[in-house]
């Protein structure tokens, strides 16, 4: 079964019934557990309106989205909350962390909300620390740490309950390009050691290459799907020669790290 399955999903922005904005038209899109999909467009393409369509932060005007097999825009707004809590992880550009908290304190805070016991709490923090290489920065505030670390730091928070699905959102977009390396390699790792459903969008080639799949849109429709074969860096320039393809503007992507 899918972990996502978006079908037929449009976003209008209206006012006053007159429609203002057709952000999406008939998107569909299908996640499988364990899968790493990259999203990418041009400015402007849709990216972010279908982000927060599958975060549940907004509801599309048209369509239906399933996540597990629910259909988030059926719940009450608690029970929303609560399914957001459990079911979803978030990686944002920003890292979104908290400065009061240490960064162990920021990590584990999924499951403190649960009401879970330390000893568990402790148990289940271990492995992921250990693969994220974070063991060292665990007592520090967020102000103490690298870019890099924070956002590792971040994936930790996006990981540590099992979500169903992890969402992020341009991870690498404040990131030089060694703490990009680091924090995709990270990703890739939870992606497949801890078989983590990742859903990424990105206008960045470089952090698309570690998907196993890539699906671009355009002027907020479906445009074209590319899949990785065993070679990133082949990967890589396909990505380039498809949104080259693509056409519109890339913030000025970096095309050159590879």
């Amino acid at each position: 079964m899918s972990v996502l399955s978006a079908q037929g999903i449009g976003k209008v922005y209206s006012s006053k019934g007159n429609v203002v904005y057709k952000a999406l038209e008939d998107i569909d899109l299908q996640v499988e557990a364990g899968e790493f999909v990259g999203v990418m467009g041009p400015s402007g393409s849709g990216k972010t309106t279908l982000l927060n369509l599958l975060s549940t932060i907004d509801r599309p005007t048209s369509g239906r989205i399933e996540i597990n097999g629910i259909d988030p825009t059926k719940l009450t707004d608690n029970k929303l909350a609560l399914f957001r809590r459990r079911e979803l992880g978030f990686v944002f550009q920003d890292f979104n962390l908290l400065d009061t908290l240490s960064i162990k304190e920021n990590i584990i805070l999924p499951l403190v909300m649960e009401g879970m016991a330390p000893k568990i709490i402790e148990q289940k923090l271990k492995p992921i620390v250990d693969l994220l290489s974070i063991e060292g920065i665990l007592g520090k505030r967020t102000y103490e740490v690298s870019g890099g670390q924070k956002q590792r730091a971040a994936i930790a928070r996006a990981i540590i309950h099992q979500p169903s699905l992890v969402l992020a959102d341009e991870l690498t977009g404040n990131l030089d390009s060694k703490s990009a390396k680091d924090v995709m390699d990270s990703l890739k790792e939870m992606n497949e050691r801890l078989k983590a459903t990742v859903l990424m969008v990105t206008h960045d080639p470089f952090s698309a290459s570690y998907c196993q799949r890539i699906v671009f849109i355009k002027d907020g429709r479906f445009f074209s799907e590319i899949r990785r074969g065993s070679n990133r860096q082949a990967f890589f320039q396909q990505i380039l020669d498809a949104l080259s393809v693509l056409g519109g503007n890339f913030d000025d992507v970096p095309f050159a790290r590879t």
